[in-house]
């Protein structure tokens, strides 16, 4: 005889199941929309009609676009994470850096819908709008993001590597070259100023990210005036 409560948890996980499987589909047929520049116009109903759901049922996953943008920055995060998670951080400091800069490069370029979106999620007013339980994966991801860069930028210090200043001047250095990198190539510059192959210009600014960082002198106390 099959136990009542067992019976009843394994519909509970069939309807989970079921939940998670049209939440990713919604996923993926948002991000195949949001390939083109244009990608914030596109609206929920096309999104429904790419996924073959009724609009209801988008909003059943995601009260509004930004809880799908949310979503889609904290799925794409967590593979950065996971990629971080994997870099042997027992070898030379200079070459922990040098991967963290090549994987990071070579996921966003190999995914520019998701980047884009994550690039979105990153201005000032979006955390507001989003969901409660949204705002605390973000959380836990930037938290678990700090914890990794701020481990190895204290290795670099302590072997005297990487000069030692606030963690926070060092990271936004290395962030805004990267961000400003990915829309060099966005923006289709590359060929309009320097006329530069992908692959040449990504090599040299992560040499240039990693110069600025190890190059960069240790920042000297204020005085104090007598």
């Amino acid at each position: 005889m099959v136990d009542q409560n067992f019976e009843v948890e394994v519909k509970m996980s069939r309807k989970e199941r079921e939940f998670m499987r049209r939440e990713t589909e919604i996923i993926e047929a948002a991000l195949e929309l949001f390939g083109g520049q244009d990608w914030e116009q596109v609206t929920v109903e096309q999104i429904a009609r790419k996924a073959d759901i009724g609009k209801g049922t988008v909003y059943k996953h995601f009260t509004c676009k930004e809880d799908l943008y949310a979503a889609i920055a904290i799925i794409f995060h967590q593979r950065l994470m996971d990629l971080f998670e994997k870099i042997d951080i027992e070898q030379p400091i200079d070459e922990v850096m040098r991967s963290i800069i090549k994987v990071s490069f070579d996921l966003f370029l190999a995914n520019p819908a998701q980047a884009r979106v994550c690039h979105y999620c990153k201005r000032g007013d979006f955390f507001e709008r989003i969901d409660t339980a949204l705002q605390d994966k973000f959380n836990t991801l930037e938290h678990q993001f700090e914890r990794f860069i701020i481990m190895v930028l204290d290795k670099g210090m302590e072997q005297g590597v990487i000069p030692k200043r606030p963690h926070e001047q060092l990271i936004v250095g290395l962030e805004a070259t990267f961000d400003g990198a990915l829309f060099m190539i966005w923006n289709g510059q590359l060929n309009n100023q320097c006329e530069m192959a992908q692959n040449e210009f990504v090599e040299l600014i992560g040499e240039y990210m990693l110069a600025g960082l190890l190059g960069l002198p240790q920042k000297e106390p204020k005085k104090t005036s007598e």
